[in-house]
Parts: structure tokens; sequence; C-alpha cells
């Protein structure tokens, strides 16, 4: 009798026990995935942080270049006068260039770098530096030039030209980095049909006197309710509700994406092709009822 007493007090022991243990492993694997997918994400932003530095450094090496070819042109080591103008003055164009590359670079790196979520202090003491360097070689080009002009170069009229096609340049760099980030960007929202349809993103359809209706995006759902992400950075989205009670409202092929599962509940929704998967909605709903 004292046996079955104790096995009757233990028993729902046991089985509270082992579900705080089965939903501590669910939370533990949705913190390792956030961590793995936040991992992804500082490889990808430093990988995008040395290139640039690295094509900022690689314009200063050829403005050196160029501005010792300038110097053997000006010293008469370039057969013929003619000959050596026009060959300072392809130079003086291809510095130009450089340098107004080096201006838009530095801008996008100083952007980058204000957008990492994690210490950032190594990385703007380069930036500092590399900007300084940027600082000294305008300096010693403008000086390069007032000295050509000394010589009866015709800098006015080819610092001109250049004006209208750095303006026209940077105009066009601003609409690909637009056009690339709006590619770039979808939003996604999970939650119960009561929270998404108070918030104006779900709504009951079609039926017959109400008896039949489907769980749908509201016509004109809020947009405002849904996460912005960038589609090349994130390929996770985290859920953790029970197996039985999760899909998808918006429209996306099925072999683009897979549910990460721990026991009876889904953890995370993975997105295993981006193109595919955001081609026919940039925007995710997952419902959780």
């Amino acid at each position: 009798m004292k046996k079955v007493l104790l096995a009757a007090i233990a028993l729902p022991l046991l089985v509270a026990c082992g579900q705080e243990i089965k939903n501590e492993n669910i939370r533990l694997t949705g913190e390792n995935e956030q961590l793995s997918a936040d991992l992804k994400e500082q490889e990808q932003q430093m990988d995008d942080f040395i290139a640039t530095f690295t094509q900022i450094q690689d314009n200063l090496a050829q403005i050196r270049e160029r501005e010792e070819s300038i110097q053997q042109a000006t010293d008469g080591e370039v057969e013929g006068a003619g000959n050596a103008q026009d060959r300072v003055l392809s130079d003086i164009e291809s510095i130009n260039e450089l340098l107004n590359s080096n201006k838009t670079e530095i801008t996008e790196l100083t952007d980058k770098i204000g957008r990492y979520s994690y210490e950032v202090g190594k990385f703007k003491k380069m930036v500092s530096t590399l900007n300084t360097e940027i600082e000294v070689k305008d300096k010693q080009v403008l000086e390069l030039k007032e000295d050509l002009a000394s010589m009866n170069f015709e800098m006015t009229k080819l610092n001109s030209k250049l004006e209208v096609e750095t303006a026209a340049n940077r105009e066009k760099t601003a609409v690909i980095k637009a056009q690339k980030e709006s590619l770039n960007t979808a939003f996604y929202t999970v939650g119960t049909f009561k929270e998404l349809n108070s918030n104006k993103v779900l709504d009951k359809k079609g039926g017959v006197i109400g008896i039949g209706r489907t769980k749908a995006l509201a016509d004109d759902f809020n947009k405002d309710y849904f996460t912005r992400i960038d589609i090349s950075k994130t390929a996770i989205i985290p859920i953790n509700s029970d197996d039985d009670d999760v899909k998808l409202v918006s429209s996306h092929p099925t072999d683009s994406y897979k549910w990460n599962k721990q026991d009876d509940q889904v953890v995370s929704l993975e997105i295993t092709n981006a193109k595919k998967f955001w081609k026919s909605s940039k925007y995710l709903v997952v419902l959780v009822d």
C-alpha cells in the first residue's frame, strides 16, 4: 500500500520535471540558433568591411602611382610636349576619379560600422586612420594641381568636366545602393490570430453566412506590425510554438523553407532558398494558433 502511495505521489513530480527539461531544451536550442545567425551576420559584416577597406587602400596606391607618372612627365621623361600634357591630364583625371571613389567608400564604411551590433572600437580607429590618409592625399593632389596650373596645364577645364561626371556617378551609385537595399528588404510577423487580427494583419474571408471562413491577410494589412530584415543576412525566423499550431498564412514555395523542431515544438522557420522564398511575397506571416 505504501509503495502504491509513493508511486502516486512521485509520478506527477517526474512528469513535471520532464516537462521543465523539455522546455529548457527548446529554449536553449532557440538561443543556439540565434547565436549561430548572429555569428554568421558578424562574419558577413567583417567580410564587407575588409573588402571596402582594401578597395580604399588599392585606390590610394593607384593615386601614388599616378603621382609618380605625373612627376616623370613634368620632369621631361616623356618624349614630346603634347604627349606629356596628355599623359598628365589623363593621370589627373584618374586621380580625381579615385579620390571621389574613396570618399564614397569611406562614407559607406562609416555607415556599415554604425550598424554593427558588436564592439566596433577597433574598426572605428581603422576608419579614422584611413580617413586621415584620404584627407592628406586630397591636400597633396590639390598642391599638385596648383603646381601644374603654374605650368599652364588646362586644369579648370578638366576639373569642370570631372565635377559633372562625378556628380552623375554619385547619383548613379546612390540609385544602385537604394535598389540593392530595396531588393534585400523583407518583413515578417509571428502571432496568434487574435494578435494579428487586432493589429489589422489578418482577417477571416470567404465562407457562406459565416461558415467555412478562412484566415487570410487583410486587404489593407498593417505593415507597421512587421519586423524588417535583410534577406541576404537573415535565414532563421524564431517561432517557439507547438508543432500542430504553426502554419504560414503568406504564400511561399514549400521547397524553399523548413521547420526546425525540438520534440513537439517548432523552434524556428529556416529559409533554405531566399530567392525562391521571397519571390511571391516580401511579407511573411506565421500563424501560431
